[in-house]
């Protein structure tokens, strides 16, 4: 089954959270790209699973970024696919965040996520 992925993504590993409400859940994020990520719930006690399902709307935070909004496309036992509402957000500004973050480009203070 080939996959529709309109973006290049880039393994990035960074502490993130996935929330819906009161409903949060931590772990890594795997991969991002300019239209999504994907996140893996771990504990330092092993896997931990979660309760979202495909629809869901969230918000994602990645340590170093802005806040992100998206909607759950995939999920897994110990993981979720999202993919991020791009209406309204600067992609110019979130691919220069990832490609700094990946240690592709310099981050320069114009770029620089607020409470980065």
């Amino acid at each position: 089954m080939q996959e529709k992925r309109n973006r290049q993504r880039l393994v990035l590993t960074r502490l993130a959270f996935a929330k819906m409400g009161e409903y949060a859940r931590g772990g890594l994020l795997k991969n991002i790209s300019a239209s999504g990520a994907m996140l893996e719930f771990v504990y330092p006690t092993g896997r931990a699973e979660h309760t979202f399902i495909i629809g869901d709307r969230v918000e994602i935070e990645i340590e170093g970024f802005e806040v992100l909004q998206g909607k759950v496309m995939r999920i897994g036992e110990t993981d979720i696919a999202v993919e991020f509402n791009t209406w309204g957000m600067d992609e110019d500004n979130l691919i220069t965040q990832i490609m700094s973050a990946a240690n592709r480009i310099p981050l320069t203070e114009e770029f620089r996520a607020p409470n980065a």
